[in-house]
C-alpha cells in the first residue's frame, strides 16, 4: 500500500473467517496488529464492532467488517487481486464459492443432534465438498496461462481463498485431495510462496 495506512485485524484465536486476510497480508509482507480475542471476550467487545460480528478491519481507525469484503480489498489494495475486471469476477466467483461450501461445514459443526448431524456430514463428504473441490481443480486446470494458479499467471486472492478452504482436509483427510492433484499442487506452490512461507512457519495450529 503507497500510503502505508495503519492496519488493525481483530479476530478470535482461530483461522476461522480472519485467515484468508491474514494469508494477503503475509503474501503481501504488510506490517499489521493481528489482535486474537478471547471468546470470553466477545459479549463485551461485540457492541463496538459495525454489525456486532468478527472478522474487523481497521484501516487508520475506520472500521470494516464481513470477511469476503476485506479480503477482497487488501488484495486490490497489493496487486493481489487479478489485472482485469473479468479476472477479479473469477477471483470473486471463488471467494463466494468458499463462502456456500464454509456455511455448509459450519452448519454440520454446529449441529447438537447426531442423527441430523450424521446426515449433514454425509451430505457434505458425497456432494458438497466434491462439488466445490471439483470445481475449484477444475479452475486451475483450466487456466489458460497453465501457471498452475486459479486465475492468470500469479498468485492471486483466489488461491489463497483455494488454500485455506483445504487447509482442515490437508490435515485430518489428506487422502481426500489426492482425487484433486491441481489443488495439491496449489497449496504446495502456495506453502512454498515468499511472505506466505514465513508465515506458516511461525503460524499457531487452530483447530480450525
Amino acid at each position: 500500500m503507497s500510503t502505508s495506512p495503519k492496519i488493525k485485524l481483530t479476530y478470535f484465536d482461530i483461522r476461522g473467517r480472519a485467515e484468508v486476510a491474514r494469508l494477503v497480508l503475509a503474501a503481501a509482507k504488510i506490517p499489521y496488529e493481528d489482535i486474537r480475542i478471547g471468546f470470553d471476550q466477545w459479549p463485551a467487545l461485540k457492541s463496538s464492532t459495525p454489525l456486532g460480528s468478527v472478522p474487523v478491519l481497521e484501516v487508520d481507525g475506520q472500521k470494516f467488517t464481513q470477511s469476503v469484503a476485506i479480503a477482497a480489498y487488501l488484495a486490490k489494495e497489493n496487486g493481489l487481486y487479478g489485472s482485469s475486471a473479468l479476472e477479479q469476477l473469477a477471483i470473486d466467483q471463488v471467494a463466494l464459492a468458499r463462502e456456500d461450501l464454509t456455511q455448509a461445514v459450519g452448519k454440520f459443526m454446529s449441529e447438537k443432534d447426531e442423527k441430523k448431524k450424521a446426515e449433514l456430514e454425509k451430505t457434505l463428504k458425497e456432494e458438497q465438498e466434491p462439488k466445490f473441490l471439483g470445481f475449484f481443480n477444475k479452475l486451475i486446470k483450466e487456466n489458460p496461462t497453465k501457471s498452475g494458479f486459479v486465475v492468470g499467471s500469479k498468485i492471486t486472492l483466489a488461491d489463497l481463498v483455494v488454500f485455506e478452504t483445504t487447509q482442515m482436509l490437508s490435515e485430518k483427510e489428506p487422502q481426500t485431495l489426492d482425487k484433486y492433484p491441481e489443488i495439491k499442487a496449489l497449496r504446495t506452490k502456495v506453502t512454498g510462496s515468499d511472505g506466505i512461507k514465513q508465515y506458516l512457519a511461525t503460524r499457531k495450529p487452530t483447530p480450525f
